[in-house]
């Protein structure tokens, strides 16, 4: 009997760990998706790029893919004739017969717009390669920098559907892999992500939930910055995420900035978040004096538009 009883246990546990190995490999499963960028008739390519960059760094942040940037790839020269393929098959198509591994999702975006006075429309498609399920969701907007502050939801919901996980799955794996919600994270940008102004040589602030953003100058220049909110979620500092710039100091002559180009610190704002709604605070840059600069704090306020 106590030999019966031994074994009966013996196979529980046996079957047990069996069970714990396989719920550990569906939960560590990974995927390779092919990033091949937007397809678009969008003809201003800086901002093309900063939009493909931000869509990259988005799925880069999924913990379970392997990303790989396929935007370079030859395919690209294809593009202009799928612009309006809304289904994106014409393009899966292509992308096929360069997929060696069948357990690859292959992820491109859609941003068409019809005429130049009417909306966006955006959409996210990915193929599973191995099932062959397709899933695509897309919005209209009126600005094209809220397809911006509203990417990510879209990209995390049709990557976990091309996968085949629930959206609940996806951000329960994200929960992980990223801890709690800490100051700068989504839960502190939330708030102000949108399209800014205030900054007079600014043509357009867009502030990201992802902690990320990036401001155009009147100059055509582009900066690309971080977020961060303390405790709270009012306090909020934007750093300066490239290397130095002339063009980020359009007050000041040319030739006596670039002499300051190895010393510059990056340019820095804390704002407050008021409860009209507005960020204001200072900016920490460099100003010119004479025939030389000096640092400077200088106050600013932006509003939400």
């Amino acid at each position: 009997m106590a030999k019966g009883k031994f074994f009966a246990k013996t196979i529980f546990l046996a079957a047990l760990c069996l069970f714990a190995q396989g719920l550990s490999f569906a939960q560590e499963k990974k995927y390779n998706l092919c990033y091949y960028g937007v397809v678009t008739n969008v003809n201003d390519q800086n901002m093309l790029n900063i939009t493909q960059d931000l869509f990259f760094a988005q799925l880069r942040g999924i913990s379970y893919l392997e990303t790989q940037d396929m935007r370079d790839d030859e395919i690209k020269d294809s593009y202009k004739e799928i612009q309006t393929d809304e289904s994106g098959e014409a393009f899966f198509k292509r992308a096929q017969s360069q997929v060696s591994d069948p357990n690859t999702i292959v992820f491109v975006t859609r941003i068409y717009r019809p005429r130049s006075d009417e909306k966006w429309q955006c959409a996210f498609i990915a193929k599973n390669m191995a099932t062959g399920a397709v899933v695509s969701k897309g919005k209209e907007y009126d600005s094209y920098y809220k397809i911006l502050t509203d990417a990510k939801v879209l990209i995390q919901s049709v990557v976990s559907g091309a996968a085949g996980n629930s959206d609940s799955e996806t951000a329960g794996a994200q929960k992980i892999a990223g801890g709690p919600a800490a100051a700068g994270s989504e839960g502190g940008t939330e708030n102000i992500a949108g399209s800014w102004g205030g900054e007079k040589d600014a043509s357009k602030i867009i502030l990201l939930r992802s902690g990320r953003g990036f401001i155009v100058f009147n100059n055509g220049a582009t900066m690309n910055v971080t977020v961060s909110a303390g405790e709270g979620g009012t306090s909020i500092k934007i750093v300066q995420k490239d290397k130095f710039n002339a063009s980020f100091y359009p007050d000041i002559d040319r030739q006596t900035i670039l002499n300051f180009a190895e010393s510059a610190s990056p340019i820095e704002w804390n704002l407050t978040l008021t409860k009209s709604g507005s960020l204001v605070g200072k900016k920490k840059t460099l100003v010119q004096s004479g025939d030389s600069v000096e640092p400077a704090s200088v106050d600013v306020a932006w509003t939400k538009k």
